[in-house]
């Protein structure tokens, strides 16, 4: 499988040599935990999201999933339904090694699982003042920033927000626009600047 299909996600697909599939056995989750854990180093009951509430999640038919590579979990990405009821899929948290197009393949495979289910559009929220995470969220997914959510998330405790507001922009991807379908097959969405600007 390789770039985003309107084919409906297999149990464990594989993108770019990385293996994508479900995750619902607790072991299976303390082991996002802790790679949660190495990516954020939050303050002890400050994780984004625990164990127990992963297994709800999964239980309950929302999209919990795992990267791995050579066997070893290196990303992870857990989402739940969201409103309008039956369209939406909120991608809460995702995590992956940097640089090595698994948090690409990861929405690859949330997208396709998305899909399968007659969903319409995912949304997520990221820091707007990250460079990196606006580009890929707005130019290699093609996802639209909607809405600017001041303070969001309050005052948060881990090594990547610590002293930094929690303002987020939601994005929001539509699966099947065309701006989304050209970035599915590797043309990243690049928005026209007008001349005078």
């Amino acid at each position: 499988m390789s770039g985003i299909t309107d084919r409906p996600a297999p149990g464990g697909a594989r993108v770019n040599g990385v293996e994508l599939r479900e995750l619902h056995s607790i072991e299976e989750l303390e082991e996002v935990f802790r790679l949660f854990d190495d990516i954020w180093h939050p303050d002890p009951g400050s994780a984004p999201i625990t164990v127990e509430l992963m297994r709800a999640l999964s239980h309950a038919g929302n999209y919990v999933a795992g990267a791995y590579e050579g066997g070893r979990l290196v990303g992870a990405s857990v989402g739940f339904l969201a409103a309008p009821a039956g369209r939406v899929l909120h991608s809460h948290v995702t995590g992956a090694a940097v640089g090595r197009g698994i948090g690409f393949a990861l929405k690859l495979h949330q997208r396709a699982w998305a899909l399968e289910r007659g969903l319409e559009r995912i949304t997520w929220t990221y820091d707007p003042l990250v460079r990196r995470n606006a580009h890929f969220n707005l130019v290699k997914l093609g996802a639209r920033p909607e809405e600017y959510l001041p303070s969001f998330y309050g005052v948060m405790a881990d090594a990547i927000n610590t002293g930094d507001e929690s303002d987020r922009m939601l994005a929001v991807w539509r699966l099947t626009e065309p701006r989304v379908l050209a970035a599915a097959r590797g043309e990243p969405h690049r928005p026209q600047i007008p001349p005078d600007a």
